[in-house]
């Protein structure tokens, strides 16, 4: 593997996933009870379903694929998502939606949660919950947090999805023999991309599995669109 420090703020600033600033990546608080052998059941599915690792067709040069991957504006992806504290957690079918600087997440069937949409266009961030409760600024915030049980990270969930770090901070990575991005460490979180899927002429994550203290996510992406 080969290692990389770089500082992304110097080469592609890009525009933010929406207005879901540092609070959105406050301490976790965990979501209502639910029983740990569920959880390990959960990732273990998500382990099961994804497809074998490709091993062909180099993605190119990691410089200017990153580049080219933070400068993306219209994307989507779908598929499933499990969260897991030191014994509570959730799974969930989700949609993330890019257009511009217009962001929308749907968390849908989320075990003991609900579900939430997700809406921000770069200024202003709106809630809504399973419950009807909708809500925006900084109430939206709290909102995702309570409903989803832990504090995403998700201006960066942006670029980690991609399979790249988020511009605008330093960044460890650590590339595959293929040159993709095997594990990345930025703003107190760590990534690891265990299965890629070929989309186009592009290798894009089909696993990430994302840890920061006691808190684990798990993201089976099942469908890409660029």
């Amino acid at each position: 593997m080969r290692r990389r420090a770089s500082g992304l703020g110097q080469e592609q600033e890009g525009p933010r996933a929406s207005g879901l600033g540092p609070r959105a990546e406050k301490k976790n608080r965990s979501p209502r009870p639910f029983a740990f052998a569920a959880i390990l059941v959960t990732f273990a599915l998500l382990s099961a379903c994804a497809t074998a690792p490709t091993t062909t067709a180099p993605s190119g040069d990691w410089s200017a694929v990153r580049t080219a991957r933070q400068a993306l504006t219209h994307w989507q992806m779908s598929g499933r998502a499990a969260v897991a504290t030191e014994s509570q957690g959730w799974s969930a079918g989700v949609t993330w939606k890019q257009a511009d600087q217009v962001s929308d997440l749907n968390v849908q069937g989320a075990l003991g949660v609900g579900g939430v949409h997700v809406h921000s266009n770069g200024e202003s961030l709106d809630v809504e919950t399973s419950k009807g409760e909708k809500v925006s600024g900084d109430e939206a915030t709290d909102a995702l947090e309570r409903s989803l049980g832990v504090a995403l990270p998700l201006a960066s969930l942006r670029y980690w999805l991609l399979g790249v770090p988020a511009p605008g901070s330093e960044a460890q990575e650590d590339l595959d023999p293929q040159g993709r991005l095997a594990s990345l460490k930025q703003n107190g979180w760590s990534m690891t991309y265990d299965r890629y899927a070929l989309q186009g002429n592009d290798w894009l994550p089909g696993r990430v599995r994302l840890e920061s203290g006691p808190v684990r996510v798990k993201v089976l992406v099942e469908h890409w669109s660029l």
